[in-house]
């Protein structure tokens, strides 16, 4: 995603509305063709157990995959390579 500072207002919040209508729906329709499934072949509750499950996965991944594009990436402390030393005050000393 671009930087929301340099577009205009409107523009970043059609992305977002975009974005949580994309999840909701997610979740939501594949319970409703369970329910739909259901009434048509009369298996209640079954398929809509099923259809939750399968939308509540798949949202939760398009949700996860959201938060990791909106999260800056972590910042990697200076690489230094840590000084070998010997410590003999231990137990087992030499």
């Amino acid at each position: 995603m671009p930087r929301q500072d340099s577009e205009p207002p409107m523009a970043v919040a059609s992305r977002w509305v975009s974005e949580i209508t994309n999840i909701a729906l997610q979740f939501c329709l594949p319970a409703g063709v369970g329910y739909w499934l259901d009434a048509r072949w009369k298996t209640s509750p079954w398929l809509v157990v099923l259809g939750s499950c399968f939308g509540f996965f798949v949202a939760g991944t398009s949700f996860m995959q959201l938060i990791k594009r909106l999260t800056p990436p972590l910042k990697s402390p200076p690489s230094s390579s840590p000084e070998k030393t010997t410590d003999n005050s231990g137990p087992f000393r030499k």
